[in-house]
């Protein structure tokens, strides 16, 4: 069962996950992202990693040098990888965990190896995975994900993102 949750940016998408992960507890692997915001001014500053055994990461920064670019910001590829990675690979392994991934975009795609085990993961026939996409096919992985046959796709709105993380953990349930 791979479940991919798309939507227009700010929809609602991370808090989606997070609460599935929190119903989900320890049976949930994986990772999700969130904004890094400035205090006093609440202006975006980046993204960090946060993965379900509770380490955390910065993903991507304003103001900072570095090879990778998406937009204003600044990728820390070897960051993402050190703490996502292993848990990824982990997760190949169990047996009875719902694999979460927030997201599949244009920053976490930088990575090669996240690439490689993305596919990996999408292949493993007794897989539960709920990842999230951007909207915009913003990379061939991500048009990929939403064109195959076993994923089923949920568009998040404004009407219905209260209601979701229920839904999809009622289709786990069924399985």
């Amino acid at each position: 069962m791979i479940i991919a949750i798309t939507g227009k940016p700010g929809i609602g998408k991370t808090t989606v996950i997070k609460k599935i992960i929190e119903k989900l507890q320890n049976k949930a692997i994986g990772f999700y992202t969130q904004e890094i915001r400035n205090s006093r001014t609440r202006k975006r500053l980046g993204f960090e990693v946060i993965t379900t055994d509770g380490q955390r990461s910065i993903l991507a920064q304003k103001f900072k040098e570095g090879k990778y670019k998406v937009g204003s910001y600044t990728v820390d590829v070897e960051n993402f990888e050190k703490i996502v990675i292993p848990l990824l690979e982990k997760a190949l392994e169990e047996k009875d965990k719902v694999i979460v991934i927030d997201e599949v975009g244009k920053m976490e795609l930088l990575s090669k190896k996240f690439q490689e085990l993305l596919k990996k993961l999408l292949s493993k026939n007794d897989a539960k995975i709920i990842l999230t996409v951007p909207i915009k096919d913003v990379h061939p992985i991500v048009k990929e994900i939403k064109n195959r046959p076993d994923v089923k796709i949920i568009e998040l709105t404004l009407d219905n993102r209260d209601t979701i993380p229920s839904k999809i953990l009622e289709k786990l349930n069924e399985r």
